[in-house]
């Protein structure tokens, strides 16, 4: 058996079959140890750099430089929205999508084409950028196309095939690089991003449609025209129907929604930008650092933060932790691994959407048929239990060292589940308030998400070899289950929030777009 190395702020990594628990102290006397062993004078400015026995000076550079490839991309991921979400709004959802979808084929080429690390580190932050598109728009077309009682499970649908990517991605790039090398999964990534914008030019159609409001109805039939530059006489609403002796539009017939389709004009493959389109820069740009500060925005956005980088925090760190004794699994192994993620968001995406649909349903019966926004929180109760097992099982487990089928079970896949459940109810719950601004609650989320997620790069593995891993298990508890404890006020003062901001331009700007 191989002994578990373990690596410190100052570089070393040493046999910890006796001792799991690196302190400046240790690795002092390893130090001292070791210019004894080789008569060197140890002096501010004199460093080891080669093994001495069984104590290795690996100067964690390697390693910190291998998880800034993550690091890079997931922090660029979060703040190309603000140049997407405005992109969106002018140009259309579908041509941003196609765009975006062809650069991300060159920069995957760029990936696999890499021959060095600076290069390697260019083509991720750039890769970033462009794939920034599925955090957002997305949330926009499920906004733009389905009604408040069934947003609930279409963001759960989007959530887990969103997060199943993240779950796959180590299953297949460990057996991909063990058997014909790295370079071969960012090949694969080329060919999956190429079949991804294929399926985007033929089956997604725009959704952005700028419907007339009555207050805003044009006074003349003449040259009234929608976002697709169509006569507004000629194409009406679906569900609308004309009143007897077609005067005068009457109410929605129920027997018209859900039967419209999309038109050709829908499939072009040039939209027309919109003419406001200096109003949507400013507005789009701004707008997120605006809600940034507002409660629920915020919030919502620490929810969707919290789960995210409790996977990540797993994904970082499952390598190291599996790889070494007692369980001593190859990367093939490891990446398998990843499966336990997968069968808990898959389990999530069948339970979270409905299931909040259902609690709010239940709810609005009982208020004589009234929605409130806040009746789809109860619904976070059973997952954020779920999801503190998963915190406390999986820091305890990698502390002790306890079965394998321990970690995997509750602490990888109820870490998948809480990841696909959480985050679908508390960013519904922030659309069903603010709908108009959907893609900018996004903004906020993904900032909150992917700059907590950068900031781990730096700091788990120093605090792990420092203290422990139990003492990172539980920031990662204050951060995931602190924000989830104001879910308790808002259920009973949500509504006073929202009361504060009902004469906000927030809810108007849904006639802009």
């Amino acid at each position: 058996m191989s002994p578990i190395l373990e690596s410190s702020d100052s570089g070393i990594e040493r046999d910890t079959r006796q001792t799991t628990m690196s302190t400046p102290e240790n690795d002092a006397d390893l130090k001292r140890q070791a210019a004894d062993t080789l008569h060197v004078e140890m002096i501010p400015g004199t460093e080891i750099m080669r093994d001495v026995d069984n104590i290795h000076f690996s100067h964690a550079k390697g390693s910190q430089e291998t998880v800034l490839l993550t690091g890079v991309t997931v922090i660029t991921l979060g703040y190309a929205n603000f140049i997407i979400v405005p992109l969106s709004n002018i140009f259309g959802r579908r041509p941003i999508s196609i765009i975006f979808a062809v650069l991300i084929v060159l920069t995957c080429i760029w990936e696999a084409l890499a021959t060095s690390h600076s290069s390697l580190l260019a083509a991720r932050a750039l890769n970033g950028v462009v794939c920034a598109t599925s955090e957002s728009i997305m949330v926009q077309v499920i906004a733009d196309v389905f009604f408040l009682h069934e947003r609930g499970l279409w963001t759960g649908v989007y959530f887990t095939g969103y997060f199943l990517g993240a779950f796959l991605g180590p299953v297949m790039s460990g057996n991909i690089a063990a058997r014909h090398g790295w370079r071969s999964f960012f090949w694969l990534e080329v060919a999956l991003s190429v079949f991804a914008a294929i399926v985007l030019v033929v089956s997604f159609p725009e959704t952005k449609f700028h419907r007339e409001h009555p207050t805003r109805a044009p006074s003349s039939m003449g040259g009234s025209m929608n976002s697709y530059g169509e006569p507004m006489e000629k194409r009406p609403s679906v569900g609308e129907r004309h009143a007897p002796g077609g005067e005068h539009p009457a109410t929605s017939s129920p027997s018209l929604v859900g039967l419209g389709r999309p038109g050709k004009v829908q499939f072009s493959a040039y939209q027309k930008p919109d003419s406001r389109w200096k109003m949507f820069i400013v507005r789009d740009t701004i707008t997120p650092i605006r809600v940034f500060f507002n409660p629920i925005i915020f919030w919502a956005g620490l929810m969707l933060a919290g789960p995210a980088d409790l996977v990540l925090l797993w994904n970082l760190t499952e390598s190291q932790f599996l790889s070494g004794p007692p369980y001593n699994w190859n990367p093939s192994q490891v990446g398998y691994a990843n499966f336990s993620f997968v069968i808990g968001g898959l389990v999530g995406l069948a339970t979270a959407g409905p299931f909040s649909d259902w609690v709010a349903k239940r709810a609005t019966k009982r208020n004589n048929g009234i929605r409130e926004a806040e009746m789809r929180l109860p619904a976070l109760i059973p997952y954020l239990a779920l999801t503190v097992i998963a915190i406390v099982v999986g820091g305890l487990g990698y502390e002790r060292l306890w079965p394998w089928q321990a970690i995997l079970v509750l602490g990888y896949a109820l870490s998948g589940l809480a990841v696909t459940t959480v985050p679908t109810i508390a960013i519904a719950y922030a659309i069903d308030c603010y709908k108009p601004i959907s893609g900018e609650i996004m903004v906020v989320a993904t900032v909150l998400k992917n700059t907590l997620g950068f900031a781990y790069s730096y700091w788990v593995f120093g605090l792990a070899a420092q203290q422990g891993f139990l003492t990172v298990a539980m920031v990662q508890f204050a951060v995931t289950i602190g924000p989830a404890l104001f879910a308790i006020p808002l259920y009973f003062y949500g509504k006073s929030l929202r009361r504060w901001t009902k004469n906000s331009d927030l809810h108007r700007m849904e006639e802009m777009i």
